[in-house]
């Protein structure tokens, strides 16, 4: 079952006990299957780049584009 998290949604997939799959959609995209190490890899990256935005008045501009490509 998703679980609505703001203005995206996740999903796990738990087989035998364990999660294998985890998903992100957002505002109606496609679903976006990652295992949870690569969840866990995207996640501690989003947090290191805009977990400030957090404490800020979000007027701050990032105008860099990365890629992020993950292999299991």
């Amino acid at each position: 079952m998703a679980e609505a998290v703001g203005p995206y949604s996740v999903e796990e997939r738990v087989i035998d006990g364990h999660t294998t799959w985890v998903a992100l959609r957002a505002r109606g995209a496609e679903w976006s299957w990652l295992t949870p190490a690569e969840a866990a890899r995207l996640g501690q990256l989003w947090v290191r780049r805009y977990g400030h935005f957090l404490h800020d008045d979000n007027t701050a501009q990032h105008t860099e584009t990365v890629v992020l490509i993950a292999a299991e």
